[in-house]
């Protein structure tokens, strides 16, 4: 590609990054932001251990003692989580967390990609191999 179309490419992904919002704010009416970024990274096929790395510092900080156990216990197992709750000081049970987790490749809900969810299927049209009234079709 020519540096015309590095910059063609630039522009558009600045114009889709500041047009993709998907933060969950409390109390808002905008509710398809989530889903949007979701349709967008299977589209892109973003693996986001890639980008994120799930730290004290990024996450474990940021959140109260239980959120850090249900984490450590999603990511690495019941034991795993046993450790962070002998932790008598939060910032224990966040260096402790911050250890346990390392390398896993465990991401915190707000930055996973979910599945899409799964509706009702539409038939395009009648099923050649559909003999539930064989008579109709003479």
């Amino acid at each position: 590609m020519g540096a015309r179309s590095d910059t063609v490419l630039s522009l558009l992904a600045f114009g889709a990054a500041h047009s993709v919002n998907a933060v969950e704010k409390k109390f808002t009416d905008r509710k398809k932001g989530i889903e949007q970024a979701n349709q967008l990274g299977y589209a892109l096929k973003l693996h986001m251990p890639d980008w994120f790395e799930t730290t004290g510092d990024s996450y474990f900080k940021h959140v109260n003692r239980t959120t850090i156990e249900l984490a450590v216990a999603e990511a690495k197992g019941s034991e795993a989580e046993l450790s962070v709750r002998a932790a008598t000081k939060k910032s224990e049970a966040v260096t402790i967390a911050d250890r346990v987790v390392a390398g896993s490749g465990w991401l915190p809900s707000p930055v996973r990609l979910t599945l899409p969810e799964v509706g009702p299927e539409i038939e395009a049209g009648p099923n050649p191999d559909d003999n539930e009234f064989p008579e109709a079709a003479e």
